[in-house]
């Protein structure tokens, strides 16, 4: 009896076997998608994906309302990872490794994403190889890229920070602040509402332009080595400090704030600075005044008409009716002139503010 029972029991296992090892395999072979889902459901909040992709591959994506990260690395290919989001998609072509990837993200899950979704997410984390050119849309949320060669950002509300770009950068936000650092090649950045940071962003090539503007808030730059470097700014202040590059062009212009050159004591610059309404024009460089410049000290009305005799005429009497009404000074003030030998171009200008030229 005990043998028989120990041959019944030996039978079962190896008629369980190949099907225990079926399962095993189908496990293995199960879709990555379809393992995602089943961890998300598990209680895995986070989805991941990945994609063969070549060094140069450009990537899009638009998030409406979560944060976005983007990393390079040496590996090519894209890996996505979404928090707090339903679905997630890598959308390649018939070709690998993949020239082009469009990640689309969903708050809800199973649901069918396609081309040019706006999805919500509560953190989109990228790793992309270091040659590649992302292009971000966000509705409302924070933007952080960083080790990628071209970057584009397109933000409505939230912060955009980009370090270690190295080919082109071009930034614009409707609400929020806006951060370049230690980057190079083109970069043009702006905010509606927002600051301006910028600091050591070297030109890659020549003809490089560098462009930062801001309508309610500051600019601030710092380390910016172009050639053509314009700042501006409606409603705040606009503040460069580093050297000047030799037959470089530099533009800064405030309608409502003041603008602050901080330079190296042998700058050598051509200046033409002006204030339309209210402000003074201070310098710490002596400044040889062009010929026929109408500069004149902040505030002080120009040198008073001379008469026939050599003397100033009398003033009216302004009591009486009928007589001129006594003058006003210059609504602004004006500089035009050189400093050492003029090897670069600095243009100013300000609505209402003062103009600094400060030695460092």
């Amino acid at each position: 009896m005990k043998f028989s029972f120990s041959i019944i029991m030996l039978a079962l296992a190896l008629a369980l076997a190949p099907h225990a090892s079926a399962q095993t395999k189908a496990e293995r072979e199960k879709p990555a998608e379809k393992q995602a889902e089943e961890q998300h459901e598990a209680g895995d909040s986070a989805i991941e994906r990945r994609a063969n992709a070549e060094k140069s591959v450009v990537v899009s994506l638009c998030v409406a309302s979560g944060d976005v990260v983007v990393r390079g690395s040496d590996r090519t290919e894209v890996l996505a990872r979404a928090t707090d989001a339903g679905s997630l998609r890598l959308v390649t072509p018939n070709v690998q490794p993949a020239p082009r990837v469009e990640v689309l993200v969903s708050e809800h899950r199973g649901e069918e994403l396609e081309s040019g979704d706006c999805g919500t997410v509560g953190t989109l984390e990228l790793t992309l190889p270091r040659g590649a050119s992302v292009d971000v849309q966000t509705r409302d949320g924070h933007v952080e890229v960083e080790d990628i060669a071209d970057v584009h950002v397109r933000a409505l509300s939230g912060d955009v920070e980009v370090r270690h770009a190295s080919k082109a950068v071009e930034v614009s936000c409707l609400s929020g602040d806006v951060s370049l650092s230690d980057s190079s090649g083109p970069a043009r950045i702006s905010t509606v509402s927002g600051n301006v940071e910028a600091r050591n962003v070297r030109a890659a090539a020549a003809g490089d332009g560098f462009e930062a503007k801001s309508t309610s808030g500051d600019v601030s730059l710092e380390g910016i080595t172009h050639t053509q470097v314009r700042g501006a700014a409606v409603s705040g202040s606009i503040a460069y400090a580093g050297t000047l590059a030799r037959g470089g062009d530099y533009d800064f212009r405030t309608i409502s704030g003041d603008v602050t050159l901080e330079l190296p004591a042998n700058s050598s610059f051509s200046l033409h600075a002006k204030v339309v309404l209210s402000g003074d024009i201070v310098t710490d460089f002596p400044v040889k005044v062009s010929s026929g410049s109408a500069a004149s000290p902040p505030g002080m009305p120009p040198n008073p008409p001379v008469g026939p005799s050599g003397m100033p005429p009398p003033p009216p009497d302004w009591k009486k009716p009928g007589k001129n009404k006594p003058p006003k000074g210059p609504p602004g003030a004006r500089l035009d002139g050189t400093v050492g030998t003029g090897d670069a171009v600095v243009n100013l200008s300000s609505f209402s503010g003062s103009l600094y030229l400060r030695k460092q």
